[in-house]
């Protein structure tokens, strides 16, 4: 409501964490539609509740300033804020499609007031080819996100607010290409000048 942008379907958006939380989506509707044909409604919420945890501690909460940039006019700035609202539009509607067996007062009220629509109950199911699947994208971010998790915990650990920054973070991993073009993302989410990998 604040920048009277109204978010649409759209799959197309090019930024890494754009095309990460799509590709989640794209699996989330693959393990629950498994788990709800299995009938297994703990490994469907707990699918669920783990994608919950992607969306709102990595993507919102990272994408943050795109969402709260002041709109100037620059075709940069417009194109990428539109981006993060359509992404999110976009990934809502799909979980509300997703959790409406599971959760269906709450995924009518939300569903109504991101499309108009009469009612989830009443739309398809998400279909497969939907959304653009990327497993080694998403498992990729999924380690990012886990080396960001063990920094914020040794920092925790240590007595070390999150606000402080610090020199350096010392990554070991088996594969240290896989996370080289995501150092400067694991630097800004840990607060260190440095990632040595």
């Amino acid at each position: 409501n604040v920048d009277g942008i109204r978010g649409r379907a759209r799959t197309d958006a090019t930024g890494v964490l754009d095309r990460y939380i799509l590709a989640k989506t794209a699996a989330l509707v693959d393990t629950v539609t498994a788990a709800m044909d299995d009938y297994d409604l703990f490994a469907a919420c707990a699918a669920v509740t783990a994608f919950l945890d992607a969306l709102t501690n990595w993507y919102i909460r990272r994408s943050r300033d795109r969402f709260w940039r002041a709109r100037d006019g620059s075709a940069a700035v417009e194109a990428d804020k539109a981006d993060a609202y359509d992404t999110l539009s976009t990934v809502l509607v799909t979980l509300c499609r997703v959790t409406a067996p599971l959760l269906p007062l709450l995924t009518e009220t939300v569903y109504r007031g991101l499309t108009g629509d009469t009612s989830v109950h009443l739309a398809d199911w998400p279909a497969r080819d939907e959304l653009p699947a990327d497993p080694a994208l998403v498992a990729t971010m999924d380690l990012v996100r886990d080396v960001c998790s063990a920094g914020h915990a040794v920092r925790k650990a240590v007595g070390r607010r999150a606000r402080l920054p610090l020199r350096r973070l010392v990554v070991a991993t088996a594969d240290p290409a896989r996370l080289r073009p995501f150092v400067d993302l694991v630097a800004d989410e840990v607060n260190v000048k440095e990632v040595v990998l």
